[in-house]
């Protein structure tokens, strides 16, 4: 992502209103517009594109688990458009594998990513300034803590990490946003999002021994550059105040195996807790795939057995579990396999970023969501994209 024009900025402000959540009916929030872009797209060049062999795959194959759950349980057959429904949110992810994507759409897309992560750091940190951070303590996590874009945040700090430019003033500009980026994701109070941004790390340190990345003093210099500007950033701005609160949470809720008080931190026998509800819906999760091995429930959510018919899985293997049955998962971990060796090769912020969304997703739904979904599909275009380059290069 090296140059930035007018067509670049546009394409991201329309990429930034696909990520941007619209409420439906009781306080859900969901947004789908981003199927009109290929859909717009198809109609103008008036092509479209075939799914090359192993996204073409897999997708009849979930259209298989589909069919046989819709025709085979009986049961469900009044739940039927609900199943219909999911189904085709669920398929939402392909429909940018059927269009040609520009290194344009790509560059804004990026950019789109990092705009809106931005404007949601800023909006929590100018929330908290107002409130004040220091009174309300933990409390701060009920007025700007968020699960829903905490794994965007870990996206958006690998993009402008790997944000390529020969302009000093756009590496300048890199400094502040990385440092607006981890003050935004610590204000989620999410753990998982913590969790996934330290995978994301680890991954980052093992290619570097992998590869046996030499440093040269050049880039020792300008490690040892932005970490000193970032630090100086923090302490001089007063941005450090709204980082002691989320630090002294996650060193209690996720470093360490004790309260203060002496109780234990991680209570995964109690279903009234955090880790014990996860805990109690995998098990429920895996009594009933049992019985329905080959295709789940047939894409219904996980709130068809649950007592209030309302919830998620809480995870979001743990979803497509429920919904697709152990044949499924596999199937789906085979994808995002695939998917991650595309962006290792071609787009390491990229391949880190969708390292800590696959962390973040043991502990809750990403691309089960209208955002995840937008995303996903994006990646999935690009890489559907190189595939049928691929295809037309061995045909010479």
């Amino acid at each position: 992502m090296k140059a930035i024009d007018l067509k670049t900025i546009f394409l991201a402000g329309v990429f930034v209103y696909f990520l941007s959540p619209i409420t439906i009916g009781l306080g859900f929030s969901a947004n789908y517009f981003f199927l009109l872009f290929p859909i717009a797209f198809v109609i103008s060049q008036s092509k479209i594109y075939f799914l090359p062999d192993d996204i073409r795959t897999i997708f009849i194959i979930y259209c298989l688990i589909f069919f046989a759950a819709a025709l085979i349980q009986y049961s469900y057959w009044e739940l039927l458009p609900r199943k219909l429904t999911s189904f085709l949110l669920f398929i939402t992810i392909f429909s940018f594998a059927i269009i040609d994507l520009s290194q344009r759409m790509i560059n804004a897309f990026k950019l789109a990513v990092i705009a809106y992560v931005t404007y949601l750091s800023l909006s929590s940190i100018l929330e908290l300034r107002e409130i004040g951070i220091a009174g309300l303590g933990y409390q701060a996590k009920y007025e700007v803590g968020t699960q829903r874009y905490g794994f965007f945040y870990i996206l958006s700090f690998w993009l402008i990490f790997f944000y390529q430019t020969y302009q000093p003033i756009f590496r300048l500009i890199k400094i502040p946003l990385l440092a607006i980026t981890v003050i935004g994701l610590m204000l989620t109070f999410s753990r998982a999002s913590v969790v996934g941004l330290i995978g994301s790390v680890l991954m980052f340190v093992m290619i570097l021994l992998i590869t046996q990345f030499k440093f040269t003093k050049k880039s020792i210099g300008t490690f040892f550059v932005y970490g000193t500007a970032v630090i100086l950033l923090l302490g001089f701005t007063g941005l450090y105040e709204y980082l002691s609160i989320p630090i002294e949470y996650f060193t209690n809720r996720l470093f360490s195996s004790r309260w203060e008080d002496g109780t234990s931190n991680w209570d995964v026998l109690n279903p009234n807790s955090s880790e014990g509800y996860r805990i109690y819906l995998i098990m429920r999760i895996l009594e009933y795939v049992a019985n329905s091995p080959i295709y789940g429930s047939g894409f219904l959510g996980i709130w068809v057995i649950l007592e209030d018919q309302i919830g998620s899985a809480h995870g979001q293997y743990n979803d497509m579990l429920f919904r697709t049955g152990f044949f499924g998962l596999l199937i789906y971990l085979f994808f995002l396999y695939k998917l991650g060796l595309y962006l290792y090769k071609n787009d390491m912020g990229l391949f880190l970023g969708y390292v800590g969304i696959l962390v973040f997703g043991l502990f809750h739904e990403t691309f089960k969501l209208s955002q995840g979904a937008f995303l996903f599909a994006f990646l999935v275009g690009m890489w559907a994209q190189s595939l049928r380059k691929d295809n037309n290069e061995n045909r010479y």
